[in-house]
């Protein structure tokens, strides 16, 4: 029986800059990159804004090691938090992604479209999340803690 999704973990993230978002971990769909996050929680991570890719901010997470699932290319909403698996053959690193807009995710070379793993959604205070990423991409990279909500 498929788990409800009351019964899905949430992941706090405060940015230092000022905004805290509650995302639902999508355990079900993306069950190993759930656990390679979460079991390493709280974490902090430099968020920067993506060059590429369009309305998103990004962070080069030392040491996570996750498996392609639940990857997806185009039709990521804003909200959607997402693993970039790291891919040898291109030179690209493993990256986690915060869209706040329209998102394609590109890697090298960069008209190619990238397949990113699809993890956990902010589903409210999407308004304030866009803030955040424009703040980010006009003032520059911010920290950003993940921890479990409880």
């Amino acid at each position: 029986m498929k788990p409800s999704r009351a019964q899905n973990a949430s992941l706090e993230i405060e940015f230092e800059g000022g905004g805290r978002f509650t995302a639902e971990l999508l355990e079900t769909d993306a069950p190993k990159t759930c656990e390679s996050i979460s079991s390493r929680l709280p974490l902090e991570f430099e968020f920067y804004h993506s060059i590429f890719s369009g309305q998103a901010i990004f962070s080069e997470p030392e040491g996570l090691i996750v498996e392609p699932e639940n990857q997806m290319a185009a039709g990521i909403p804003p909200g959607t938090i997402t693993f970039f698996v790291r891919d040898p053959p291109r030179l690209a690193p493993d990256e986690i992604h915060i869209t706040y807009g329209i998102f394609i995710p590109r890697g090298p070379p960069f008209p190619d479209y990238a397949l990113v793993n699809v993890f956990a959604q902010v589903r409210k205070d999407l308004d304030d999340l866009r803030i955040v990423g424009q703040r980010i991409w006009k003032k520059g990279a911010e920290t950003a803690v993940f921890r479990i909500k409880r």
